[in-house]
């Protein structure tokens, strides 16, 4: 029998994980999957690196950090014949499968958005509300969308019905300042186009970015201060890395920016 056809039910939701995060490490893998029992997840995970389903990025140097995963050939493969998988772009997967030469500034921007998925889920939990969640990777199949894409756009249904719409964005270590200010350009004028406007009845999302630390958070509120004047749209939140990896995506550590 050919091992690299013969996967279990999980082991493919581990290829779709990894398709739409890019890079995962074990216990998140763990906590997407929902699974109590880390042996049998690392089960999974070496045969699925034995047979180039997935790749493993492990440095026995620091023992105490997990190991990073991400598609293989065999995964990628897989993935193309689900027929019932028809959200799956090819030109992504294409993309995807050939990651391993990317930083590792890339790899923890994607791990960062994970975490923040996890932490929705758990204030969801909570909450008892309905999130819809689509990664970098997932919006690629949305027409008239801000161009580069979000890292995720997601909404929030509170139980009364209310909705709330959110697009995401990830900032690495040390930006320059212009490029901060090239991407609140562009959310500014994907609003006034009126595109997003013209195809949904709700509001338009709010905005949150997420700073690498507090003095590009800082630069950011006065630009889009002063970008914004007096107007009250689109809104802005803003945050930083280390808040959101300490107390997870929730509105203590979101700063609204007020005109």
């Amino acid at each position: 029998m050919d091992k690299t056809n013969n996967l279990t039910k999980k082991q493919l939701e581990i290829l779709t994980l990894l398709y739409r995060f890019r890079f995962l490490n074990r216990l998140q893998i763990q906590k997407l999957l929902n699974h109590q029992y880390l042996n049998r997840i690392t089960i999974w995970l070496n045969q699925l690196t034995a047979t180039n389903h997935i790749r493993r990025n492990y440095n026995t140097k620091t023992v105490t950090i997990p190991a990073i995963y991400s598609l293989g050939l065999n995964g990628r493969k897989y993935l193309l014949k689900q027929s019932d998988l028809k959200k799956i772009n090819k030109t992504i997967l294409d993309r995807v499968w050939r990651e391993k030469k990317l930083s590792d500034q890339f790899k923890k921007h994607c791990l960062l958005v994970a975490d923040i998925y996890l932490s929705l889920i758990t204030l969801i939990e909570k909450s008892g509300s309905i999130l819809n969640f689509r990664t970098k990777t997932e919006l690629s199949n949305i027409k008239d969308l801000i161009s580069p894409n979000p890292d995720a756009y997601f909404s929030l249904t509170k139980t009364n019905g209310n909705k709330k719409r959110y697009f995401l964005d990830i900032f690495n270590d040390w930006p320059p300042r212009m490029y901060l200010r090239k991407r609140v350009n562009q959310y500014l004028e994907f609003y006034q186009t009126n595109i997003w406007q013209d195809q949904q009845t709700d509001p338009f999302p709010q905005i949150i970015l997420v700073c690498p630390e507090d003095r590009a958070k800082k630069y950011l509120c006065r630009y889009i201060k002063k970008k914004l004047e007096y107007e009250l749209e689109p809104q802005f939140y803003l945050s930083t890395s280390n808040q959101i990896k300490t107390k997870g995506l929730v509105r203590e550590v979101l700063e609204k920016v007020e005109v």
